[in-house]
């Protein structure tokens, strides 16, 4: 049976599933006119997403923060796709959330009730995606961005690239998928270490600790995720994709344990918290050091 066509029937399995959880409207199979934050281009079974607002370091705003999920639950359902590779555009990969949205959060509840279903449904959207998805981090990664990556099956992350979880320095509990994800790829000692600081990590340290899977040179995760995404393609489908459905397993107990806890933490500091996160994005916005410095 050709490649796509047993891609094509191993999908059918979950479209229920997927229906059930899509959340933007009922447009199914990628679009790339349905998009403003990302750039999507489907070549040879390979969905190329791509953040796209290198102005901004590809930060997010609240109108473009559903798109992440939404763009998950389109390759899920379109029998075209194989695999996917998500990049940045320009330098970063994507800084999180821009500062005036995260002023705003601190003002408007109704605006968190929002964010924490987003939130949520990014997460839970990578976890119940059973296609390969590699991540080419080309440049700084934050926020809901980094979780993008880090949700991904294979991350490929440039040396001269950094990465953190900024929620801490932002006077927030770290959210986005940050206490799932961390504890299970570094163990809890090192997930506290950095969830706790905010601290930077390198490329190699980040490979090193088991946070990424390897490490390329500068201009070369694209190249090097598309050479990923093209071995997936040729292999057995329904092999890979029951093998990621088993494995995300670990993921769906750590959601159920820490996830929504975590979230609904995180929208806590924003509310109760708020002129203290104002405080601390101002001086984020200004370049300063947050307390506490480094490590």
């Amino acid at each position: 049976m050709p490649i796509r066509a047993a891609a094509s029937r191993f999908s059918t399995q979950n479209t229920v599933a997927s229906a059930v959880a899509r959340t933007h409207d009922e447009r199914m199979g990628l679009d790339g006119s349905a998009y403003s934050f990302f750039d999507v281009q489907v070549r040879d079974g390979i969905a190329f997403v791509t953040i796209n607002r290198p102005e901004r370091m590809n930060a997010c705003g609240a109108e473009d923060h559903g798109e992440f999920a939404a763009v998950l639950r389109d390759i899920a359902s379109d029998p075209d796709v194989i695999v996917a590779v998500l990049h940045g555009a320009g330098k970063a990969f994507s800084v999180g959330a821009t500062y005036e949205w995260m002023d705003e959060l601190t003002r408007d509840p109704q605006m968190l009730v929002e964010l924490q279903d987003q939130v949520r449904e990014l997460v839970r959207a990578h976890i119940d995606l059973d296609k390969p998805v590699v991540a080419a981090v080309n440049g700084v990664a934050t926020g809901s961005g980094l979780m993008f990556a880090l949700l991904s099956d294979y991350v490929i992350m440039e040396e001269q690239a950094k990465l953190a979880d900024g929620h801490v320095r932002a006077a927030l509990a770290a959210g986005d998928g940050g206490t799932l994800i961390w504890p299970l790829a570094t163990g809890i000692t090192r997930a506290k270490r950095y969830l706790l600081t905010g601290d930077w990590i390198e490329a190699h340290e980040a490979e090193r600790i088991g946070l990424v899977t390897e490490v390329v040179a500068t201009g070369t995760s694209l190249a090097r995720a598309t050479a990923v995404a093209e071995r997936f393609s040729v292999m057995p489908q329904m092999a890979v994709r029951a093998s990621k459905r088993a494995i995300n397993q670990w993921l769906s107990v750590g959601m159920a344990t820490s996830f929504d806890y975590a979230a609904a933490l995180e929208m806590q500091t924003f509310s109760l918290g708020g002129e203290e996160v104002r405080a601390a994005v101002a001086m984020l916005r200004n370049g300063q050091t947050p307390p506490g410095g480094e490590i």
